[in-house]
């Protein structure tokens, strides 16, 4: 931290995304709050409502108000242009950070200045309140990181898009930001299922680091699934996949993948 007209300059903010009146926004705020070290916080919501307003009133965080309904795409992009400080992550409304996640985040993005992201392990936070660190579908996510676990390959084009031919196996909210790097941070507005995982692709064609920090810093509330329920039902996470699979791989090979995704699907294991 460094004094900015007589105030202390954080390095980090977290910009919540807040969509309409979730129960679970006060946690993440309280999450945000008992970080180890000082953080920036906010809410950036295109759903405004008194719900919103009084929990950014309790907690004396700001609260931006995007009159544009265009979609999560420009919702998250709308959260990133608030972010003033040098590193950030865009938090989702209903997930979970540990109290060192910021300062590990940080550490480790100021130890490589050209990173371009840095992100942790997670796990997933069920319905009945518990942490599980051991889902199958996580230990597949820790296997396609496996080169990571190798500081020496996080600038390698061919290495970061390593982790991303097979699958997406970088989870979003454990993903931080170099603001000084990534100034113009903007997601796709096509995608409304898979803007993470073609912002990494994009991202791993960049000159710059991806930074992985093995531990488990923070947890992705899976509870309420109806989003993830209603993109399979209507086919766009279908769609998404697809798409970025033809883009990796050309039509037939990502014809085969998606003969396993579909399988997948049924189960909703991410």
């Amino acid at each position: 931290m460094s004094p900015v007209d007589g105030k202390m300059q954080h390095d980090f903010t977290f910009a919540i995304c807040a969509y309409k009146d979730s129960p679970y926004l006060e946690e993440a705020v309280l999450s945000a709050k008992k970080q180890s070290v000082p953080v920036d916080i906010f809410i950036a919501t295109s759903t405004p409502s008194d719900y919103i307003r009084n929990i950014a009133q309790k907690y004396d965080i700001p609260c931006y108000e995007n009159p544009k309904k265009e979609g999560i795409a420009a919702d998250w992009s709308f959260a990133a242009s608030h972010i003033k400080t040098p590193y950030g992550a865009i938090m989702h409304q209903d997930d979970v950070y540990f109290p060192e996640y910021a300062e590990r985040v940080v550490s480790g993005m100021k130890k490589s200045p050209e990173t371009l992201i840095a992100f942790t392990d997670y796990c997933d936070l069920m319905s009945d309140g518990k942490y599980h660190k051991h889902r199958m579908y996580l230990y597949i996510k820790r296997i396609l990181l496996w080169a990571f676990y190798l500081k020496k390959v996080h600038r390698s084009r061919f290495w970061k898009r390593s982790a991303l031919i097979l699958g997406n196996a970088i989870c979003c909210p454990a993903v931080s930001y170099n603001m000084e790097k990534l100034k113009e941070l903007t997601f796709d507005t096509s995608y409304s299922v898979n803007l993470d995982w073609a912002k990494w692709l994009s991202l791993a064609n960049t000159p710059g680091a991806f930074v992985f920090i093995p531990s488990v810093l923070m947890a992705h509330r899976i509870a309420d699934s109806m989003e993830t329920a209603s993109a399979i039902a209507d086919n766009r996470r279908y769609n998404e996949d697809k798409r970025i699979f033809e883009s990796i791989w050309g039509k037939k090979i990502a014809w085969f993948l998606m003969h396993f995704y579909k399988k997948a699907y049924a189960s909703n294991g991410n």
